[in-house]
């Protein structure tokens, strides 16, 4: 069994040399556990679901001496440097385009070791913070360039679902957060957020607040997408845009063509001839998400005018990284009346979203302020608050 071990590692991948030697000479029960969790590739597929019979001998084998340690030691070399691929340098990976030459038997190891983590016990050792890193580094959701690799991504985001504790749940608020929707993995990060939510009992409306889609948007409202090396969404895009959120809510792509910029709205076409050097996938891929941002606009302005976020208070901190710094959302706060309340004080004192929150005590409540008795109750996507001082 050892020979089969050894077979599973490849000295070209740098995640597979740093862990050779604690991975190898294992008693028979490890090495039954790594023989199998090599073998996720075939029961771990594109739509990121794990084969039942695989999982529950997994599990099984995840109860020998030594496995919790070794999954852990695993998943934390993951984390480390490159990540899996230890690609960091764009311009090597244009180089590498279109080659082969991804180590196959370790990757599926790496996916084996990233699923099991979710099985283990106990959340603990930053366990949850090297599956988001891990995540992070293969969903290009990192400030720096890291090589993408959709399956490590999902198998990160699963095991992050299955994780118990709320520590993992926390994580995935972020990660769902960070993660375009552009990014096909992104599919297996929603159903396991919504997996752990429902384990550990979150209500729907703190779901829904939690769960709104950056799409990318910088905290200037803006999502650059550019040719191979530029911009937020180069992966997968032979364009130049900028996709803006305005103040006012409005969406806009600005188009770029040599020196030429042209600003368009709804359904933001592209200027005419634009599509002849440019790849019309790419330009179908801008137009999708600019409509997707003016959707979640409409949703978020009829979610905040339901009787269920007008009668929620929320902390500073959740007011804040929810509502007023999000991206979209964060447009619709900032058009509404809010007002806070004091643990001390009987009385609510109206609130300005683009003043500094940290002026407010921390133990501050927050909610959206009553509308009058006499004002008109929701319609369309307008919200019933009022937008006075």
């Amino acid at each position: 069994m050892s020979d089969l071990l050894a077979n599973l590692f490849d000295s070209g991948n740098a995640w597979s040399r740093r862990t050779r030697g604690r991975l190898t000479g294992l008693s028979p029960d490890l090495t039954e556990l790594l023989l199998h969790l090599a073998t996720a590739d075939a029961f771990w597929n594109w739509r990121y679901k794990v084969d039942a019979a695989w999982k529950r001998r997994a599990k099984a084998l995840l109860k020998a001496d030594g496995a919790d340690v070794l999954v852990r030691y695993a998943v934390h070399e993951l984390a480390r440097d490159g990540s899996f691929h230890d690609v960091r340098d764009p311009d090597e990976a244009i180089r590498d385009l279109g080659r082969q030459g991804v180590p196959a038997r370790p990757r599926s190891l790496a996916i084996g070791f990233l699923l099991a983590a979710g099985w283990l016990r106990e959340d603990t050792g930053g366990l949850s913070a090297d599956l988001a890193l891990v995540a992070r580094k293969n969903a290009q959701a990192m400030d720096s360039y890291y090589r993408v690799d959709h399956a490590v991504a999902g198998a990160a985001f699963h095991a992050l679902g299955d994780l118990p504790g709320p520590g993992a749940m926390d994580v995935l608020w972020t990660l769902h957060s960070l993660v375009t929707t552009s990014m096909h993995p992104q599919r297996v990060l929603a159903k396991s957020v919504k997996r752990a939510a429902a384990r550990l009992g979150v209500p729907a409306d703190e779901l829904a607040e939690r769960t709104v889609p950056h799409h990318g948007l910088e905290t200037d409202g803006t999502l650059t997408v550019g040719w191979i090396g530029r911009g937020a969404l180069w992966w997968n895009a032979s364009v130049d845009a900028v996709i803006a959120l305005g103040a006012d809510g409005r969406v806009t792509v600005e188009w770029t063509d040599g020196d030429r910029v042209t600003r368009t709205t709804a359904p933001f076409r592209c200027p005419n001839g634009y599509r002849t050097p440019m790849r019309a996938d790419s330009i179908t891929l801008v137009q999708r998400i600019a409509k997707s941002i003016e959707e979640t606009v409409a949703e978020e302005r009829r979610r905040l005018g339901t009787r269920a976020v007008r009668d929620r208070t929320l902390s500073r901190s959740d007011w804040v990284r929810f509502y007023r710094d999000h991206p979209v959302t964060g447009v619709v706060t900032r058009a509404l009346a809010w007002e806070y309340g004091l643990p001390d004080d009987p009385a609510h004192h109206p609130l300005d979203p683009a003043a500094d929150p940290t002026a407010l005590p921390a133990a501050a409540r927050i909610r959206l302020r009553p509308p009058s008795p006499d004002a008109p109750g929701p319609s369309g996507d307008a919200p019933a608050v009022s937008t006075g001082p």
